[in-house]
């Protein structure tokens, strides 16, 4: 199955917007990153430093990757996304593999909820973990700052008549689906677009959202056990429905 990636002149538009969020998102883990270095110089380099430095680098190094993903899927019209029959719990589960290191940095738990077995959908295999893995960035770093008690990510599955939903959840009842609406619209123009839920430019978020439209999906808030939070429904395989 192919799906067309957006035009050059909605993709260039995108790209540009995505490019200033981006700017802006790097800012904190570099100054992380360059503060813990000259701490390290002064005191020498301990080991908790520079696992901390690596940390923040590595977080560094996925989400301009996962940018320049979005920016391939936005910019090349001539090329097409294949998808194919994913594991959605497969995926969630590297995902939160790769995020192990940032959460526990910044004292998150991380909390995989996959209760069942689900039928494959039809994704992009790298595609989607990339897109959880810059989300799951921007939350960890949200979650402290929003001054709960349970500083906690939910990585959850699960399925409702429209497909299997994939998600990332945590207890911040400032989410809400008029706030990212409101921030889609200022993003690109606004250094905290997501102001209310998130301290830094919430780039991981808008870059997790350009790679599932390039996927035909869509990135949306909703709700997992109470708790708020990002999702996006996949459709179920159909390719393996009719074996």
């Amino acid at each position: 199955m192919h799906i067309q990636p957006l035009g050059t002149s909605v993709g260039s538009e995108i790209s540009e917007q995505l490019f200033l969020s981006l700017t802006e998102g790097l800012k904190l883990p570099l100054e992380h990153i360059a503060l813990r270095a000259e701490l390290g110089l002064q005191s020498g380099l301990d080991q908790e430093t520079l696992e901390s430095i690596k940390t923040s680098a590595y977080a560094t190094l996925q989400l301009v990757d996962s940018y320049l993903l979005s920016l391939k899927l936005s910019m090349e019209p001539d090329e097409r996304l294949d998808l194919e029959p994913v594991c959605v719990s497969a995926v969630l589960h590297e995902a939160c593999q790769q995020l192990a290191s940032t959460a526990a940095q910044y004292g998150v738990s991380l909390e995989l909820h996959i209760h069942g077995k689900y039928e494959p959908v039809m994704a992009h295999r790298q595609a989607l973990r990339a897109a959880l893995v810059s989300l799951g960035h921007s939350l960890i770093e949200a979650v402290p700052a929003m001054g709960h008690q349970q500083l906690r990510l939910q990585l959850a599955a699960h399925r409702t008549k429209y497909g299997i939903v994939a998600g990332m959840y945590c207890d911040a009842e400032e989410l809400t689906p008029e706030v990212f609406r409101r921030a889609q619209n200022l993003y690109g123009h606004a250094r905290q677009p997501l102001v209310s839920v998130s301290p830094g430019s919430g780039s991981g978020v808008f870059v997790a959202n350009a790679i599932l439209t390039a996927m035909a999906s869509r990135l949306r808030v909703g709700r997992y056990q109470k708790s708020p939070g990002f999702a996006v429904t996949l459709p179920s395989s159909q390719q393996l429905a009719l074996v």
